[in-house]
């Protein structure tokens, strides 16, 4: 039988944790539903340009840029349906 401070410490865990650890690391799950975000990769040609209307993506797509999210780790990440509705996206803080 499990012992009553057990039981109070797995509930503690799961409040602290933020639910953003479920959705592949820190992408928010209303963006990613567990599948549709990654880091975008220049070496497979997928440029990022800032335009005056925001982010200019390699295929033309533009992001406004109220729209982008900070991104934690300097990189740039899009989350994307299979269609290619765009999701999220999030930019590194301060430009390109």
């Amino acid at each position: 039988m499990a012992r009553p401070h057990h039981w109070s410490l797995a509930v503690a865990l799961l409040i602290m944790c933020p639910t953003t650890s479920f959705a592949h690391s820190w992408y928010p799950i209303a963006c990613c539903s567990d599948r549709d975000c990654h880091p975008l990769s220049e070496a497979n040609g997928q440029t990022v340009e800032e335009s005056p209307a925001g982010w200019k993506l390699w295929d033309g797509r533009i992001i406004a840029r109220g729209a982008a999210k900070v991104s934690p780790d300097q990189q740039f990440h899009l989350c994307e349906t299979p269609s290619k509705s765009i999701i999220c996206f999030f930019a590194p803080p301060g430009g390109s």
